[in-house]
């Protein structure tokens, strides 16, 4: 009989660096999933609330690389946005072919009341290094990310 694989049998520092990191990114996106949970929100909905609260009047094809999803997807995510009435969609004031994406009340008043989500969970994150290692950890992440975005 097969001994069953326990989470710690797996040595995550020995495969390739992509993996660690979209493992750590799936660990965290979790940890916020679970506050999200009781709210009726995905991840994907609430990151939407973000940029839209810190960007009014963006449209779905800028969220598109925000959010790093598709056009069928943004739809889909702003429909359910609107359908929790969380967003509204207003023309475009120069072309009515666009549409612009502001939050309602009730979506604002949302993404204020759980922008601390993050820093919840990067306190349990830091909970685990040192001061200097998570800043030296996001440092490293932007200069990989900025690399990448070079190109």
């Amino acid at each position: 009989m097969m001994k069953e694989l326990e989470h710690e049998d797996w040595q995550w520092d020995k495969g390739p660096i992509g993996r660690l990191i979209k493992t750590g990114y799936i660990t965290l996106r979790r940890e916020v999933e679970e506050l999200l949970r009781p709210l009726g929100l995905t991840h994907t909905q609430w990151s939407a609330l973000s940029v839209i609260k810190h960007l009014p009047g963006i449209s779905p094809s800028q969220l598109e690389p925000i959010l790093m999803i598709e056009r069928p997807s943004v739809t889909s995510l702003l429909n359910g946005l609107a359908n929790k009435g969380l967003i509204i969609r207003k023309d475009h004031p120069k072309d009515g072919r666009y549409k612009l994406i502001y939050l309602t009340d009730e979506g604002l008043k949302l993404a204020e009341e759980t922008q601390h989500f993050t820093t919840v969970v990067e306190e349990r994150i830091k909970e685990g290094m040192t001061a200097d290692e998570f800043e030296t950890l996001k440092a490293l992440m932007v200069k990989m990310v900025s690399l990448f975005a070079k190109e």
